[in-house]
């Protein structure tokens, strides 16, 4: 049993690291930093960007010599042969030499990249402490292709929508191990305190087969903060105005072959909030303690393990305030324990390395709506076996991997048992014809025990015009067996009732894209432009049809549903430390319900829009953050009681706008930060349908398209010991 422990969970990126800075010799002799480099291996689409202070930490080659590739706007190219893995220092020379105007790198807290064949953007932790960012829920509000919105007026949930679609049609994981689905689908995004996070990848589209055959409209994948880039120890406390107090506390230890991190969040809220008195709790009741230790053995020049043991308890009550005798409660309670491994076996001469990724999860929930109970268990088992080697000096990977779920959840008196076991096989090659083109292209075949098989191509295509332009395309089919209560258990919140017409069967879907992105230099300044259009095509969908007052509806789809995005970013510095970025999306979301007629997704945005704005002070001693979010009209579904309500037009919500701003200084060790959401407290009219008589049969907590909270002022602490 040891020995199965010490070689589970491979990481094919666990390589010796090769460190080193990079510089520019300024005028006088002095060395001025260059942070945000892209730093990667000629051939590879192992790459790295230089932190704050110019330095960087990359995987060795699999095989010396190798070239390494330096590049940076406004800089000339770096190109060196490497012949071992001695520390790098690394001097760039302007493109353009500049007789009064010093080109100087900046670090840019989010980051797409022009080398990797994937659609991808990078949200570093700074960009994470714009906001007060309190878990990873609330990490996408400076981001515009991540939407969030609240899943009901009752719980405090949030929910997550990219490309048109649901969350659940993302693959979301931490550290290429799953992290969200199953039971933890409701909920989830409130278990990962933002603080923990170093970064976040963003990939939209099609991703690799290697990490899945779930991933609909693209992968979110968290990075924690490893042992050797953390703080000693990072300190963290929030609270707001409804005297929500949240504690963070990591610890980091580096010594030696043995490594650690101890990551450790409490949440408490015990106020009672009613600031639209209709008798509903604005916020729940909340009690949320979570732990995660990291563990890491790097002693060994054969291989490198890392485990993870991570557990989760919350209690979250809402409902009618205190004032009723006999109030409609909601009662959430979760605990979840979580053990995963990742263990590599280094490259040998041939580059040529192993390894596997497992995670063994036991999550328990029960959920209370008033007189509707919900019982659920989810036991579940990954593995992820994967083989690395080089077919004539081209990237290929292949590997099994086998997901075990079994499920026993009860609704009010039914229950409703399952076990899902998926075995599958997949290969994935790449191939790079020089810097300038890339073409990754993969293929998995799985086979479930009740749907039996599935094959999911996938391929993504990089084409570089110039250095500063990136043109991708992207197509791949994804697959997944939905769990329909916890995926939709915003609706329990109501007297709506459950209504399963028909054995449902697997989602499966295709998705294509292409995308532009372009690096500019203007007046010595660097800018972004990032613009992409995709569409996701459903094969089967289960449809889930809130479109009849009282009921809620799951059966197979029996015509069509897509949804098609466009959307652009633009990020500029337009003076000193002052950046900008605007954004603006369009989502054209489209099912067909049982009677045949093809309607809008209901409750999502057709547009959304965002413009952010930060500036500095010299050395970041002062810094300041605001940001505007446009959200479009959603299509609400027809409701006895919204029908009569004269601020509807045809069942489509009113266009509104959510404004957000954070203050922070920065002292020696510690920070003080002090913010506002919506600060113009809009929230929705009559979020709760008939709240003075939850027992009627008309009474709906779901349908919700704005905010349900106002105007929320927040400050905090941050302290850390490098």
């Amino acid at each position: 049993m040891i020995a199965i422990v010490l070689i589970a969970g491979v990481n094919l990126k666990a390589q010796n690291q090769i460190n080193g800075n990079v510089v520019e010799n300024g005028e006088n002799g002095e060395e001025l930093l260059i942070p945000g480099a892209n730093v990667y291996w000629e051939g590879t689409t192992t790459g790295v960007a230089t932190d704050e202070n110019g330095n960087f930490s990359i995987a060795e080659p699999e095989s010396y010599p190798a070239t390494i590739i330096v590049s940076f706007v406004g800089y000339q190219q770096f190109t060196k042969l490497i012949d071992d893995n001695s520390q790098l220092h690394i001097d760039l020379s302007p493109s353009v030499e500049l007789e009064e105007v010093k080109v100087k790198g900046k670090v840019n807290t989010t980051r797409y990249s022009t080398i990797d064949s994937k659609n991808m953007q990078v949200l570093t932790n700074k960009e994470l402490e714009k906001a007060a960012c309190c878990n990873l829920s609330e990490s996408f509000e400076t981001n515009a292709t991540v939407d969030v919105s609240y899943s009901d007026a009752v719980s405090g949930a949030k929910k997550i929508k990219m490309l048109g679609l649901d969350g659940n049609y993302m693959q979301i994981t931490q550290e290429n191990i799953p992290l969200i689905r199953g039971l933890s689908s409701s909920y989830g995004l409130n278990y990962v305190p933002g603080t923990w996070i170093e970064s976040i990848q963003v990939i939209k589209g099609a991703g690799s087969v290697v990490n899945g055959y779930e991933s609909f409209t693209g992968q979110i994948n968290l990075e924690y903060f490893k042992p050797e880039t953390a703080d000693k120890l990072y300190w963290n406390m929030y609270t707001n105005i409804e005297q929500k107090l949240e504690n963070n506390l990591a610890i980091a230890k580096n010594n030696g072959d043995w490594s650690s991190n101890l990551f450790t969040h409490v949440s408490y809220h015990d106020k009672e909030v009613d600031h639209n008195e209709d008798g509903f709790l604005d916020t729940p009741h909340l009690l949320n303690i979570n732990l995660l230790k990291r563990l890491v053995y790097d002693g060994s020049d054969v291989f490198r393990g890392q485990l993870y043991i991570k557990g989760l308890y919350e209690d979250r009550v809402g409902g009618q305030t205190s004032d009723f005798a006999n109030p409609y409660v909601v009662d959430v309670h979760n605990d979840m324990l979580e053990i995963a491994t990742k263990t590599g076996l280094r490259p040998d001469e041939e580059g040529r390395s192993l390894g596997l990724q497992t995670a063994f999860r036991r999550h328990n929930q029960t959920a209370q709506y008033g007189d509707r109970i919900y019982e659920g268990l989810q036991e579940s088992a990954y593995l992820n076996l994967i083989r690395q080697t080089n077919i004539n000096e081209q990237l290929f990977k292949y590997g099994f991997s086998y997901n075990a779920d079994r499920y026993a959840e009860a609704l009010s008196d039914s229950a409703f048992n399952r076990v899902d076991l998926v075995s599958g096989l997949f290969a994935e090659y790449t191939y790079k014809a020089d810097e300038y083109f890339a073409l990754v292209a993969g293929f998995r075949a799985d086979y479930h025990n009740n749907s039996k098989m599935h094959y999911t191509p996938r391929v993504n295509l990089k084409y570089n015009p110039t250095d500063d332009v990136a043109i991708r395309l992207s197509a791949g089919k994804a697959f997944r067996i939905a769990n329909v209560f916890v995926e939709n258990a915003n609706f329990l919140a109501s007297s709506r009732k459950i209504y399963i017409a028909e054995k449902l069967r697997a989602e499966e879907a295709w998705n294509m894209g292409v995308n532009l992105t372009y690096c500019f230099l203007i007046n010595g300044r660097e800018g972004t432009v990032n613009a992409d259009v995709y569409r996701t095509n459903f094969e089967n969908q289960v449809v889930v049809d809130v479109e009849q007052t009282g009921m809620l509806s799951f059966y197979n789809l029996t015509g069509k549903s897509f949804a098609n995005t466009m959307q652009i970013d633009f990020g500029y510095e337009l003076f000193d430390r002052f950046d900008v970025k605007l954004a603006y999306k369009i989502n054209d979301a489209q099912t067909t319900y049982a009677d045949g007629v093809q309607k809008q997704t209901p409750l999502a945005p057709s547009t959304r829009g965002l413009i952010n704005f930060s500036y500095a002070t010299n050395f970041d001693k002062w810094m300041f953050d605001l940001t505007s979010n446009y959200v479009g009209s959603s299509r609400v579904p027809e409701h006895s009681l919204i029908l009569s309500n004269e601020d509807m037009s045809s069942n489509y919500s009113d266009p509104f706008y959510l404004y957000n701003a954070q203050i922070t200084k920065k002292f020696r060790k510690f920070d003080v930060y002090l913010g506002g959401e919506n600060l113009l407290g809009y929230i929705q009219d009559n979020p709760i349908l008939d709240a003075g008589n939850p027992s009627s049969s008309v009474f709906d907590a779901s349908l919700i398209y704005a905010p349900v909270n106002g105007r929320m002022i927040y400050a905090g602490l941050r302290y850390k010991i490098k």
